[in-house]
């Protein structure tokens, strides 16, 4: 047995308080494909300038299809029940004993009564393999119900986001006392990744054909790129400081910190060739050859960790006309062929083909993206998934 990551995402930081938590508690439901004795939670409080106080934490289980929630246990830190996380800190819980089983989904109840600004948020778009909701008004951590409030009540400043998202604050991981025969299969990428339609579609597949076999652990951040840090925009909360760190100054540390996985598959690469146009930053043009000596990096790092690395073909992207596509779209092609043609990874997902319409290889499929012709939807996604070949596993 050994703690095994069932369930993270990465923090975004967005440099402005985006919502204020007060007398409220947040439930999070997490679907799981772990087999274990024990949990332990993970509380994170970065990119905030004051400390949280959860006054009340419950975990709990409840079968699939089922609405009841069993087993529900007060989560503690250092044998107390009310849990401080500074400014900054992270942390895991207690160990809690619960007995959790493939299949069966965790259930975090969060209760917060003093007044709280929220800085930093936990999101998927997708929101099938995880979700929050919130109750206004008093500690229901211990209730099967109550009612909810919209999140987009709660995270008012996220509303500039035409694509709804799910959120959770204060929360970035949950482990399993688990099995040592259970793996991690590791997304690392950008908004295509992290929005999770296509992570979710794989869940899926992987607990429906592998059961308690492997966890999957989305480490997608929308906007990143794989060369340069965030790009400056100011119409996004705190001027695009949500976009991150360069894909390959961050790899170690969101793959390896608190894993070990023995599967990566990387995604990556869309923002380094579309934002330097669409976003007038003329001066952070990639060339090929820097595209192709960022992913040896990740590859070299992964291979120095014992991990296998598939890498990914990035996806149409056209919508319409602007006067730079052709330049962007002949990088895009050169960088497709690389990936397919190169060896030094242990495989390669074709992204590109599984999404690509028949009729214009520069555009996705018309029911695969969200409108916008660049980020998949749940038919999207779930082609995404199938080009995965589960004989890897």
């Amino acid at each position: 047995m050994e703690w095994k990551t069932t369930w993270s995402y990465l923090n975004i930081e967005y440099g402005t308080n985006i919502g204020t938590l007060q007398d409220i508690t947040q439930r999070t439901f997490i679907k799981n494909n772990l087999n274990g004795l024990m949990v332990r939670i993970q509380f994170s409080n970065l990119y905030s300038e004051e400390d949280m106080l959860f006054d009340h934490v419950t975990v709990g289980v409840r079968a699939e299809e089922s609405e009841l929630i069993k087993r529900i246990t007060t989560v503690t830190y250092q044998g107390n029940k009310m849990i401080r996380v500074s400014k900054g800190d992270k942390f895991y819980s207690d160990e809690i004993k619960l007995t959790i089983a493939a299949g069966e989904e965790l259930v975090l109840s969060v209760y917060i009564k003093e007044t709280t600004a929220i800085c930093s948020v936990c999101s998927t778009w997708s929101a099938k393999s995880w979700s929050t909701v919130y109750g206004h008004g008093g500690d229901y951590t211990e209730r099967q119900s109550f009612e909810v409030t919209d999140s987009g009540e709660i995270y008012p400043v996220l509303n500039f986001d035409p694509n709804k998202a799910n959120h959770i604050a204060g929360i970035s991981a949950v482990q399993v006392f688990a099995d040592t025969k259970s793996k991690t299969l590791i997304l690392f990428g950008d908004s295509i990744t992290h929005m999770s339609y296509f992570s979710d579609a794989l869940i899926a597949r992987i607990h429906e054909t592998l059961p308690g076999e492997m966890a999957i652990i989305n480490r997608g951040l929308g906007g990143n790129r794989l060369l340069r840090d965030y790009s400056r925009v100011k119409e996004v909360p705190g001027g695009g400081t949500l976009f991150g760190v360069a894909g390959v100054d961050r790899f170690y540390r969101d793959v390896y910190k608190d894993d070990n996985p023995e599967y990566i598959f990387v995604l990556i690469g869309i923002n380094d060739i579309t934002h330097p146009y669409a976003l007038n930053h003329l001066e952070e043009e990639i060339t090929y050859d820097e595209y192709r000596h960022g992913i040896e990096k990740l590859i070299n790092i992964a291979h120095d960790n014992n991990s296998k690395i598939m890498i990914g073909t990035i996806t149409p992207f056209k919508n319409g006309s602007v006067e730079w596509f052709e330049k962007a779209e002949s990088l895009r092609k050169t960088i497709n062929e690389w990936i397919r043609e190169q060896t030094l990874s242990d495989g390669i997902v074709d992204y590109d083909l599984a999404t690509r319409s028949a009729e214009d290889a520069e555009r996705m499929c018309d029911d695969c993206h969200m409108g916008d012709g660049l980020h998949p939807n749940y038919e999207g996604g779930k082609r995404m998934a199938e080009a995965v070949l589960i004989e890897w596993f």
